[in-house]
């Protein structure tokens, strides 16, 4: 009987584990990051989003999202993507820099939550619909500023 008790207390306990670690994942931007463009930011690296700022809701879930996060342990990061160094067009614009300089400006954001490009390595994918996201890594500072035109 008191074997019983423990067994079922134990698998309580990992339900509720279970259930905690699902909630966080589903709730959180890593789901949509990794369902729309397939990136996964790994959790190890310790993320802790700093700042997030989006054009609002919409019914078929585009426009402008923008979110900084800091790491704990960059070295994943650096490790994460081929990252670049030179600021080339997008479909929409003649740099990178102009492209979020756009965007940001689109959503308002405040030039304290703002990448520093010259300090920064970038890394740039658009979809087949012209979705795309730029990501800025500044390295010096821990900070990962991801952002995103879905359309």
């Amino acid at each position: 009987m008191k074997r019983k008790h423990i067994l079922l207390t134990v698998l309580a306990c990992l339900l509720l584990l279970a259930g905690f670690m699902g909630w966080r994942l589903l709730s959180s931007y890593m789901l949509p990051l990794r369902l729309n463009w397939g990136i996964s930011i790994p959790f190890w690296a310790r993320p802790a989003q700093c700042y997030e700022k989006d054009s609002g809701p919409s019914f078929l879930g585009d426009g402008i999202r923008y979110h900084v996060f800091s790491y704990q342990y960059e070295d994943f990061i650096d490790q994460m993507f081929a990252w670049g160094s030179v600021d080339r067009e997008t479909i929409y614009y003649d740099s990178f820099t102009q492209a979020a300089e756009t965007w940001l400006d689109e959503i308002e954001v405040p030039a304290e939550y703002r990448p520093d490009y010259e300090n920064c390595s970038n890394w740039y994918r658009a979809k087949d619909d012209n979705s795309e996201i730029l990501i800025f890594w500044n390295a010096d500072l821990n900070r990962l500023y991801i952002l995103e035109s879905i359309l």
